[in-house]
């Protein structure tokens, strides 16, 4: 007993510590890294998005599970990487997900992502803490507009080799996407508690509109978080589209002081060649999130 309460608490040490969690004094929300931002692109806009179709939608099983009916033509893969804070920590995370349409009105999402953190050291030993995510989606039109999509995120931590916590959350989420309009709401990270802590359970509302300017179409943005802890979190971004080839985009989060996502600016990049896109994201302007880089490819069939 003595073993898993020094694990408990050491892995959500660990987890804060990581840049992406937390402010200074975090909450005691279990597995923050369920809501990191999985999508380079989306990250560029400071995870806003939700509602609209930035960076496709492979990576629709980490929290956006309508995504994928309303864009994917067939399949869609993706495949990333995030390099967190490096002044800060050593956290790696490698990120894979895809969706497939299965007929006019059903697709589905997969996808899997993992960490490992800092080494740290307890009684004289050397523990590299690691964390996994296996995520699955389906998602369904209920008419050219309207869809409706669940996701379920299983994670995993391990701070000692033979001793780990796990946890399943869900999400549900419906959407209305017409012409250049699109909005979306529903609930992400649904689930009991692990040990004597909540997962960061939030209601979510997401919107976004495109307008065409010539061979640039704009692109705004913008979510809010409610969390049931209390907290609560707001994200605004643009993405500048040149004649569909090359994508700038810019975002920041408002965050409250617990919130599992601090408040941070970010810029970024995409490229666009046919049926191939790379998106490349830097966040700045956090305590803890500062120099965080992001990169990845995705394909379209």
């Amino acid at each position: 007993m003595k073993r898993i309460a020094l694990f408990l608490s050491l892995t959500i040490s660990a987890a804060f510590a990581a840049p992406a969690v937390a402010q200074e004094t975090a909450s005691s929300e279990a597995f923050p890294i369920i809501r990191y931002e999985r999508n380079p692109a989306r990250a560029a806009v400071a995870g806003a998005g939700t509602a609209t179709m930035i960076g496709g939608s492979a990576y629709a099983a980490f929290g956006s599970p309508c995504s994928a009916v309303d864009t994917v033509k067939k399949i869609e893969a993706a495949a990333s990487y995030a390099k967190w804070a490096p002044g800060l920590s050593n956290s790696n995370n490698l990120v894979a997900g895809a969706s497939f349409r299965l007929n006019r009105k059903l697709a589905l999402s997969v996808g899997y992502a993992g960490q490992t953190l800092s080494s740290i050291n307890v009684n004289g030993q050397d523990y590299t803490p690691k964390d996994m995510i296996i995520a699955g989606a389906v998602s369904f039109a209920l008419g050219k507009s309207l869809s409706v999509g669940a996701s379920v995120n299983y994670a995993k931590s391990e701070l000692f080799e033979d001793t780990s916590i796990s946890g399943t959350a869900f999400d549900l989420m419906l959407s209305y996407r017409r012409d250049a309009f699109g909005v979306a709401g529903g609930v992400r990270s649904l689930g009991g508690k692990i040990g004597n802590s909540s997962l960061p359970t939030s209601a979510l509302v997401s919107g976004g509109y495109s307008i065409p300017a010539g061979p640039v179409v704009l692109n705004l943005v913008a979510d809010a978080d409610y969390y049931f802890s209390g907290n609560w979190s707001a994200a605004a971004g643009a993405e500048a589209s040149v004649m569909s080839l090359v994508q700038v985009r810019a975002g920041y989060r408002f965050s409250s002081e617990h919130a599992v996502i601090p408040s941070h600016l970010s810029l970024g990049v995409g490229l666009t060649l046919g049926p191939a896109a790379l998106d490349v994201t830097y966040l700045t302007a956090s305590e803890y999130l500062d120099s965080t880089i992001m990169g990845g490819v995705r394909i379209r069939f």
